[in-house]
């Protein structure tokens, strides 16, 4: 894995891969900084439904990292964006997840209810309870359409992990036996929308992530080429596809800023 081709674009996750928690990385922070100055153009896509692409700009900043909100395309507006095609303006919604979430939701033209609804849409709730529990089962039993913003059984932080929303959605989809949509990565519904806002050629653009299972396996479904960093959540395997290439940290990933600023080259 040694050669390295041409890289127009970079689509990257950012929990395990920018930071871990609350605590950058700092080989990503130099990483990033340095590919803004190469004008190496790059966006992130995030399974993380707990804050909006503003709030993760503004992290991301404040790390070091260049970021803007529009090159940040997360679980929470996908999920309500999905919503709008599946539900009526106006339609009652039951959501479980942090306030980003209600909000997606709020902002598509959807009512938070938490009973008769049409709709519960799940993503990390770290002050989820059994109440919120029976509710989602109640709502999936009579009918309601029953959506997660991604299936990520643990987050990396700084001490180590964290549960993720795979686990609420596995707790709901026991006890309802309702299968979730799922919305975020493995899906490359993120990966597309990402790679059409950047404008780079799909060819020369690379998905960069640390875990095969979702960023990798997205990527791959997306057209992209992949690059697996080890950072973050370490997998076992087996996996169901191999990452184009790997690398201990972003400082692996060979740059050469060039005089037109259009990308990396080897």
């Amino acid at each position: 894995m040694s050669d390295w081709p041409k890289i127009s674009g970079i689509i990257s996750d950012l929990d395990g891969v920018a930071y871990r928690g609350d605590d950058p990385i700092e080989s990503a922070v130099a990483a990033f900084r340095t590919w803004e100055a190469a004008g190496l153009p790059y966006a992130f896509v995030t399974n993380n439904s707990t804050k909006s692409a503003e709030e993760f700009a503004d992290k991301l900043n404040a790390m070091g990292i260049p970021a803007t909100a529009e090159r940040i395309v997360t679980t929470s507006a996908a999920a309500a964006a999905r919503l709008s095609q599946l539900l009526p303006t106006g339609a009652r919604v039951m959501v479980i997840g942090a306030s980003a979430l209600h909000q997606a939701v709020v902002n598509c033209g959807f009512e938070l209810k938490d009973k008769d609804v049409s709709a519960v849409v799940v993503g990390l709730d770290r002050t989820f309870t059994f109440d919120k529990l029976a509710r989602a089962q109640t709502a999936l039993l009579g009918g309601a359409i029953f959506i997660g913003t991604n299936a990520d059984q643990m987050l990396p932080n700084g001490s180590g992990f964290e549960p993720g929303a795979g686990s609420i959605l596995k707790a709901i989809e026991t006890a309802s036996r309702v299968p979730p949509i799922i919305i975020g990565k493995p899906q490359p519904d993120l990966v597309a929308k990402a790679l059409k806002i950047l404008g780079t050629p799909p060819t020369t653009t690379f998905m960069l992530g640390d875990q095969v299972g979702t960023d990798i396996v997205a990527g791959h479904l997306a057209g992209l080429q992949t690059i697996l960093v080890k950072t973050g959540v370490q997998e076992t395997g087996p996996f169901p596809i191999n990452p184009d290439f790997e690398v201990d940290t972003l400082a692996k990933i060979p740059v050469t800023l060039s005089a037109s600023k259009k990308g990396l080259v080897k």
